[in-house]
């Protein structure tokens, strides 16, 4: 068009009104070329963003968080280690590293990377605050600390395993490799850590021999290990009225010891000898034994008492056994099974249940060992109520008490007698709207659609999940594109649209060179 308004412009000076209107034309094209040009550097920006900086899940804190909410990078997790406590805090994180043979050292010369929960063959374990509501953890006591923790073999909802962001490193005290997943400060180890070899003492053992009907000779033995050392015994014998009637020190350094001593009288006496070491003093129930001078017979369940001794009481399922003894306790047997009332199902382990449907749990506490015994029944329900709500737990409550700690059904203390089986029932119905929550990036358990719940058994119950939980575990992590292939395309886009803003300019400015020609008379 342009050049059918230049070329007739001779034959027909009118087309100049004409050329006029096309070169408004031109002129509002080049000011919306140019303001498209600043909204594609706008969204350059923008997209920068997304590059240089990782999205953040929504759901990342868990209560099996060594360090709640995790740590950003190596400094970070100094910091939380040398203050001693996480932001919700609890004060054992030395402790629980420690337990697993990671220092401070360790962590400073470790570096940022990742691992991938199938390294290793699988033989990768993890150590988390709570049993995650799975069979296959274990605890562990965290020496120094009231604290158990829980550690056992990785496992994954889809069968897949995960590429988790961490601190790597070796052990100084044997070479092994670990690492510190940064989304939760859990340690992650694949060989257990060597004993830390530390100097010990104790007393092992107090035998009574008895040399004639009123004399003992008392035989004393002790252990020592990795330095510590032996300076003597204290024998100390008492009567039934806890008077003391001997009280002499041999000073042996070797690790067994024995006095002769005459008792003066008959009676029920206790002797008991405390070893001196470089540790302190070293004493114990091994090292304190019962005696008697006396023709009266013995207790036929305990021949250390007499038989009019009040102590003198069999164990009340088996006459053969004290009533104290360690044999006679009661033990417990834990089993759980679910129902899901609304659908009928007698059963509803590994089963499906629908919005609004009622569960109903049964957990069963049997006596199975030789004596009655008080129970406190508990149970997590933390990922229960993930899906759920409780309507119904007889006389018990749900306890929380803070973020970082599961939620657990409580019961009353009860007596349960031997063979006897005491029952608890909790009610829950499954949410009308099933939660569209994101997997939990520390704990692939939460909000996996399905509740897994363990009494003695583990129980798993599915739920119906809204479609983009299916589209969840169909795509676990979007496409890996990284700043290369963003700074091509936003390459790309630039030169396409400087392009077109420089053809833009190029029409205005002959345009303006033929009305300043056309002005002046020369065409």
């Amino acid at each position: 068009m342009f050049r059918k308004l230049v070329s007739n412009l001779a034959f027909s000076p009118a087309l100049v009104g004409q050329l006029g209107f096309y070169a408004r034309r031109l002129r509002k094209e080049e000011t919306t070329r140019r303001t498209g040009l600043i909204f594609i550097a706008l969204a350059l920006v923008v997209q920068s963003f997304a590059v240089f900086t990782p999205p953040e899940s929504a759901n990342a804190a868990n209560a099996d968080n060594i360090i709640y909410s995790g740590v950003r990078d190596k400094a970070d997790l100094l910091a939380i280690y040398d203050r001693g406590s996480d932001s919700a805090g609890r004060n054992d994180i030395k402790q629980i590293y420690a337990q697993f043979g990671i220092s401070r050292a360790d962590i400073a010369n470790g570096y940022i990377g990742s691992y991938n929960t199938g390294d290793f063959g699988g033989q990768i374990k993890s150590v988390g605050r709570s049993d995650a509501g799975v069979s296959y953890r274990y605890p562990v006591k965290v020496a120094d600390s009231p604290t158990t923790v829980f550690t056992g073999g990785f496992t994954d909802t889809y069968g897949k395993s995960w590429p988790m962001p961490a601190l790597i490193g070796k052990r100084a005290i044997d070479g092994a490799w670990f690492a510190i997943t940064l989304n939760c400060g859990n340690p992650v180890y694949v060989v257990p850590p060597p004993p830390v070899k530390q100097p010990s003492a104790a007393c092992t053992s107090l035998n009574v021999i008895s040399l004639n009907r009123n004399s003992v000779r008392l035989q004393a033995k002790a252990s020592v290990n990795d330095g510590a050392s032996i300076s003597g015994y204290t024998y100390v014998i008492k009567d039934a009225k806890g008077v003391v009637v001997l009280n002499q020190r041999a000073n042996d350094a070797k690790t067994d010891s024995s006095i002769d001593y005459t008792l003066q009288r008959d009676g029920a006496y206790t002797a008991q000898v405390t070893a001196s070491t470089s540790l302190g003093e070293k004493t114990g129930d091994a090292c304190t034994q019962s005696l008697t001078i006396s023709p009266e017979p013995r207790c036929p369940v305990n021949s250390a008492l007499v038989e009019s001794s009040p102590e003198c009481k069999p164990c009340p399922s088996d006459s053969k056994l004290w009533y104290k003894d360690k044999k006679c306790i009661a033990t417990f047997t834990l089993t759980k099974t679910v129902r899901n009332l609304t659908q009928s199902l007698g059963d509803a382990n590994n089963t499906q249940a629908r919005p609004g449907d009622q569960l109903q749990y049964t957990l069963r506490v049997k006596n199975t060992g030789k004596d009655a015994g008080d129970y406190v029944m508990t149970d997590t329900v933390a990922d229960v109520l993930e899906y759920a709500t409780v309507t119904n737990i007889g006389d018990g409550k749900i306890v929380t008490e803070g973020p970082a700690t599961p939620a657990v059904a409580v019961w009353p203390s009860f007596k349960v007698k031997v063979g006897e089986t005491v029952e608890k029932v909790i009610i829950v119905k499954i949410k009308d709207t099933i939660p569209a929550m994101a997997v939990n990036l520390s704990n692939p358990q939460s909000y996996n659609c399905k509740i897994t719940n363990t009494f003695g058994n583990t129980l798993n119950v599915g739920v119906e999940c809204p479609p983009e939980k299916v589209v969840e575990q169909a795509i676990t992590e979007l496409p890996h594109t990284g700043a290369s292939e963003n700074m091509l395309f936003s390459a790309i886009v630039i030169a396409v649209a400087v392009y077109f803003y420089a053809r833009s300019r190029q029409t205005s400015t002959e345009i303006r060179l033929i009305r300043r020609d056309l002005n002046a008379g020369t065409i």
